[in-house]
């Protein structure tokens, strides 16, 4: 590549970066305006060609026509014979302004009638033109007198060549005229072009403009619940005002997901701090404490510590298991001996509160799971359906073996038959930390099947929920 091409590509990236710092409406206006006046010229051009040529077509036909009847009396009658049609016709304006002349390869002249005068110098010029094969149109530019003129040759014999010529004034004048008024309508034309582009981008641009102010709005006094107006016309702004208004809106979720989340967290771990801080205190600040008390406050501060820590550790977990860098152990485990172990933890808390916990799992059924991570999914699961199950309720854990061709080896599902879950909230019940109405009664803080979802969808599994309110819940959940 040489030096000049490698010189030429860095300035045009120059100038295109330079063009982008414009702003959008003034690059549209002189889009717009440079496509509209563009158009206009070539219009211009084309009507202007197409008008030469309407101008120039009866002259041309007159002059074949009248060369071909002179060239076949010409062989009739030879010069003499063409000399008297010209002179009956002399009448005729157009005779009046046809050049007739005869000649040979080398360009003498042989016959030449001259009615329109014809000075020395175009008759030159029309004697230096190339002699044709057949026939051809000599092109002689504007006579000495400005007008143009132009002439048609034809080939009567070997030797003998008959050139019509005529000039055409009125043409000109018009084509004159024409040039006049396209010049004349440039500025005019210019104008309109800016002024239908600066009014064209305006418009297009308004619901660009209505989304920029919506923002602005925003960062300003910080309220989310703004939305931009959509457009009526459906279009691409329309589309981006809808996605903008739907970015809103799930930012408006997300913002009030974290101050409720802030508020449960508060109050979730309010308690244990408390507790801990109090019996602190109370051991620090008594003299008369014995042993025994001491113990019993640093285990109470144990326990605290150890809410503490779960709430936080839970939190963690979720993140890690969204973001997928914890490994997983998988190994082919029983379902059978992996719900075993779950339900056993849970039976004492289920026969306090009066509430029958029972299992449906057939033998032989296999999982690849990582058995810990499964382990805690399932008393996740577990924990929520004894919690919102009411005393003389029921608890079930099922399990169910699927087809061969089928992408997952197994379905578990924890059935009961507690309050149910509304419609509305079943579609966030996944989110982090979010906690529905009825939930707020029990202590938590809405972590578990977040959890529960981010371990089942880290062993590519699936998992979903059945609910009506008042009828009770089944969570499915499908392994691989």
């Amino acid at each position: 590549m040489s030096s000049k091409s490698m010189n030429k590509a860095p300035s045009r990236i120059s100038d295109l970066q330079v063009w982008k710092q414009y702003p959008l409406g003034w690059r549209l206006v002189a889009g717009y305006a440079v496509l509209f006046i563009g158009s206009v010229i070539v219009l211009g051009a084309l009507a202007y060609g197409l008008l030469v040529y309407f101008l120039q077509q009866p002259d041309r036909a007159f002059m074949e026509t009248q060369a071909r009847q002179l060239a076949a009396t010409y062989e009739a009658g030879g010069p003499q014979a063409m000399r008297r049609m010209l002179e009956r016709n002399a009448a005729d304006e157009q005779y009046q302004e046809l050049v007739v002349r005869l000649t040979n390869d080398q360009g003498d002249t042989f016959f030449l009638h001259n009615p329109d005068n014809w000075q020395a110098p175009d008759l030159d010029r029309l004697a230096a033109a190339d002699s044709p094969d057949t026939a051809s149109w000599i092109p002689l530019g504007a006579a000495q007198d400005q007008d143009p003129i132009e002439a048609f040759a034809l080939r009567i014999s070997p030797a003998r060549i008959l050139q019509v010529g005529m000039d055409a004034p009125l043409s000109d004048e018009i084509l004159r005229s024409m040039k006049w008024v396209f010049l004349a309508s440039a500025l005019p034309v210019l104008l309109i072009a800016l002024i239908g582009g600066m009014l064209l981008a305006h418009r297009a641009l308004r619901p660009l403009r209505t989304v920029v102010h919506t923002f602005e709005t925003i960062i300003e006094t910080g309220d989310v619940g703004k939305r931009a107006p959509v457009p009526e016309v459906q279009g691409e702004f329309a589309q981006l005002a809808h996605l903008f208004n739907q970015m809103l809106d799930r930012i408006e979720r997300l913002v009030e997901g974290m101050r409720t989340t802030l508020d449960n967290v508060a109050h979730d771990l309010r308690t244990p701090m408390t507790r801990l801080r109090g019996q602190a205190e109370l051991a620090v600040r008594s003299d008369s404490t014995t042993e025994d008390e001491l113990r019993d406050a640093l285990a109470n501060t144990l326990n605290a510590s150890d809410t503490v820590l779960e709430v936080l550790e839970t939190i963690l977990n979720v993140a890690e298991m969204e973001t997928g860098t914890v490994s997983l152990q998988r190994s082919r485990m029983a379902v059978s001996d992996l719900a075993a172990t779950v339900v056993d933890a849970y039976q004492f808390v289920a026969d306090e509160k009066d509430i029958t916990l029972t299992t449906d799992i057939p033998q032989p059924l296999f999982v690849q799971v990582d058995a810990g991570r499964m382990r805690q999914a399932l008393a996740n699961l577990l924990d929520n359906a004894v919690k919102y199950t009411p005393p003389g309720g029921r608890v079930t854990v099922q399990a169910a073996a699927l087809p061969a061709n089928d992408t997952y080896a197994a379905r578990l599902t924890v059935r009961d038959t507690g309050m149910g879950i509304p419609a509305h909230e079943q579609p966030r019940i996944w989110d982090r930390l979010y906690r529905g109405d009825q939930s707020r009664t029990e202590r938590g803080l809405g972590l578990g099947l977040s959890l529960v979802q981010a371990i089942v969808q880290a062993h590519e599994g699936r998992i979903e929920v059945e609910s009506e309110t008042n009828e009770g819940t089944a969570m499915h959940v499908w392994l691989p």
